[in-house]
């Protein structure tokens, strides 16, 4: 594709690079630049991310560039999975219960570190009421 090579070059960035931030080999990288492999819809994507264009400019369907961003949401890849499952439920809800759930969840974290907080207390501060090894019972008390 010689919109990689294109943007690999103004990055100044060797196929090697390129293909260390992809996670491939830069013979992966070659035969993209070469186009005799095709490039993944999944590849499409990354790079499209890495360099912070459009997949349609990097597929020259548009010459506009304009930034990754302003065309996805945030990318799965940023997010843990607990995150995409969490935010997978939040989408089947409404704005109003949006609202409300973010008011919940918040409750359910203010709950959850205040029974942290007092079972570290409890515990003299060791999680699970454990002592470490290098302290003695007498030491502990």
């Amino acid at each position: 594709m010689n919109r990689i090579i294109f943007l690999r070059s103004e990055k100044s960035w060797t196929q090697t690079q390129l293909g260390y931030i992809l996670k491939v080999k830069n013979s992966a990288i070659l035969k993209y630049e070469s186009e005799k492999v095709p490039l993944t819809a999944e590849t499409i994507k990354e790079l499209a991310k890495i360099f912070k264009v459009t997949t349609d400019y990097l597929l020259c369907v548009s010459d506009d560039p304009k930034e990754y961003s302003t065309y996805f949401s945030v990318s799965e890849s940023l997010l843990t999975e607990n995150e995409e499952e969490l935010l997978e439920v939040f989408r089947k809800v409404n704005e109003q219960q949006q609202i409300k759930l973010i008011g919940r969840i918040e409750e359910i974290v203010k709950q959850i570190t205040s029974e942290e907080t007092n079972h570290n207390d409890e515990t003299g501060g060791f999680k699970s009421g454990l002592v470490p090894s290098t302290l003695s019972k007498k030491e502990v008390g």
